[in-house]
């Protein structure tokens, strides 16, 4: 072992994150000509969310018909509209400049991934006005098809990026840990990309297992800023059968089955009070997530839901002609990439059997996206020189509620990282010696094995999780934040003496929840520090004490820095190019998209 540490690689760029904006990143800076190094948690192209996605993505249908030269694109549908609909759909809490950005370079990471995917014969189903269907496997094969097309990478998968080095004001590398082997790797870099994803804080999620906010937490700790950590996107997941726990196949029903009604009940009986005009709105579409959110969290608030948690969806309208066409049109698209009968690789004969004998289905919410993340600026750039965040990670683009493709955020804006932050690293001339930094970040990634009698890290995640559903979950209140944040800084506490039961640095599970919960305890406190100050309902923060949407007072961002290991908490204005901020209050966020005067239409 030399300096604590057992290998050492060195990169001009390093990108980190297996999945979308991880991968395009490093394609991107690679092909900049910069030295690129990509390294992954999991298996690359196999890990992370998109191998979750299922609903689908696009760009506007005018780039669509320009850029792409889609024949079934619909130009009516153009890129100011898609502006338009961002902004208003996030609350007017979107950076105006994000939001160009994601408008802008959409189509053309896009003419490049359709490239892809066409070359690793992949089948993607297309509709207007220039989306894509298909399953996330097939989304994340045209990734890898690209990574394949730029061999110089150097890619290191199973190896979790622990912190990021830095010298006080620029990035000068990080410290990885071999998850087999429990090696120490240094890695000296002259920029570093986080592509991780966001942060899932509660029991009920439809995600991968490690969304723990990796990449906020080490960026705050690196002197990064994060903001809208309070909004966290949820809508429909499966609670039975059982063995589909966590399945988004209810949404997915929807989506793809336009015509296949349902009436959602409660656990007596009664229908959920949605009026006709939200479902026309919502239904079928991305803003269903929140309509849905709201109803089904106001519901279980008073003691509604079913013995799982959920709702009752009722599907005894439909005549069973109409169900054996809307089950055709969904296997006609989805037998392309599952088993018929299947998706992703669970059986959906119990679901189908439900549905065709009138049995209601519960549905619960699960967890699905975080909109905050690291602040960044149109380059992807952070306030700390040399550091870059895209996709999930960051923030910006949507604001207090994402009704807009994540898919196409983490593609387009890796590609904007990968290529800013390779030019930065060439116009780089010296850098910092990373081993003069490390020993702080060793003292406290092995410190952990010493620790004695503290919290095991199963239980500690046990105890998060428990903390954000009781008070920071769909519908929130004074009392429940205030408790979930007394409870918060108490585990934060516990975690810095947080004990193992395994002495071993090989594959030692406990150890990586360890390291992984601290990210997690930064990345909640900001959220209900931030959900606390909010005395409003904005997006998917919705709150029963303070439920009207107050663009007066609260049209704001909360953005939270370290300063010597205590959270600070600042405001400002979102940023403003062609879009006006608006003024006044809603009664809710529902009556929110129902005013005329907003003028919105996807």
């Amino acid at each position: 072992m030399r300096h604590g540490f057992e290998r050492v690689i060195e990169t001009d760029v390093l990108a980190i994150g297996g999945s979308g904006a991880g991968i395009t990143a490093a394609i991107y800076a690679s092909r900049n000509g910069a030295q690129t190094a990509l390294v992954s948690k999991g298996k690359i192209g196999v890990s992370g969310n998109a191998i979750m996605a299922g609903g689908g993505f696009g760009v506007d249908g005018e780039s669509g018909k320009n850029i792409l030269h889609l024949d079934y694109a619909d130009p009516s549908f153009t890129k100011e509209r898609l502006f338009d609909c961002i902004v208003k759909e996030s609350f007017y809490l979107s950076d105006q400049n994000m939001v160009r950005e994601y408008v802008d370079d959409g189509p053309v990471v896009m003419k490049d991934y359709l490239e892809w995917a066409k070359r690793s014969g992949q089948d993607f189903f297309c509709c207007p006005p220039a989306n894509w269907i298909a399953s996330g496997l097939s989304f994340t094969k045209a990734l890898s098809q690209g990574l394949k097309e730029t061999p110089d990478i150097v890619c290191l998968e199973d190896v979790m990026i622990a912190e990021v080095l830095t010298d006080g004001q620029k990035v000068c590398g990080a410290v990885g840990v071999d998850i087999y082997s429990g090696e120490i790797i240094l890695f000296k870099a002259k920029a570093v990309i986080i592509g991780t994803g966001g942060y899932m804080p509660f029991s009920m999620n439809n995600t991968v297992t490690d969304m723990t906010g990796d990449g906020p937490g080490m960026a705050y700790r690196a002197g990064a800023r994060l903001t809208d950590m309070e909004f966290i996107l949820s809508f429909p997941t499966a609670v039975v059968p059982k063995e589909m726990r966590g399945s988004i196949y209810p949404y997915v029903f929807e989506y793809n089955m336009r015509s296949l009604k349902y009436t959602i009940r409660d656990k007596n009986g009664n229908p959920l009070p949605i009026p006709e005009q939200v479902i026309k709105l919502s239904r079928g579409g991305k803003l269903s997530k929140l309509v849905t959110s709201y109803y089904f969290g106001y519901a279980a608030d008073s003691g509604l839901a079913g013995p799982n948690g959920g709702f009752f969806y009722d599907y005894s309208d439909n005549s069973k002609e109409v169900k054996d066409e809307n089950f055709k049109i969904f296997y006609d698209r989805f037998d392309r990439w599952h088993k018929h009968g299947y998706y992703k690789g669970e059986s959906l004969a119990e679901v189908e059997r439900m549905i065709y004998n009138n049995e209601p289905l519960e549905v619960g919410i699960g967890a699905e996206y975080c909109m905050g993340g690291v602040e960044v600026d149109e380059r992807m750039r952070t306030c700390v020189d040399g550091l870059y965040v895209a996709g999930e990670a960051s923030s910006g683009v949507f604001g207090a509620c994402r009704v807009g493709d994540g898919m196409v955020e983490m593609m387009c804006q890796g590609m904007r990282a990968g290529i800013d932050a390779a030019a930065y690293a060439q116009a780089v001339t010296s850098t910092t010696q990373a081993e003069k930094l490390i020993e702080p970040v060793l003292d406290k990634i092995l410190g952990v094995f010493e620790h004695k009698g503290g919290i095991n890290p199963i239980a500690l995640y046990s105890e998060i999780q428990s903390s954000c559903d009781r008070g920071f979950g769909l519908i929130r209140s004074e009392n429940g934040l205030q408790r979930s944040l007394i409870e918060m800084n108490q585990l934060g506490d516990a975690w810095n003496c947080v004990t193992l039961n395994s002495k071993s640095r090989c594959y030692n599970m406990e150890w990586l929840m360890a390291l992984q919960a601290e990210n997690l305890i930064t990345c909640c406190k900001a959220g209900i520090v931030a959900a606390l100050s909010r005395k409003e309902s904005r997006g998917c923060h919705i709150r029963k004490d303070y439920p009207e949407v107050d663009h007066d007072n609260y049209l704001i961002k909360y953005v939270h820095h370290n300063e010597g290991g205590v959270m600070k908490t600042e405001t400002r204005k979102p940023v403003v190019q062609t879009m006006p901020l608006p003024h006044g209050k809603k009664e809710n966020v529902i009556e929110y998209f129902l005013d005329p005067t907003l003028n919105y239409k996807r």
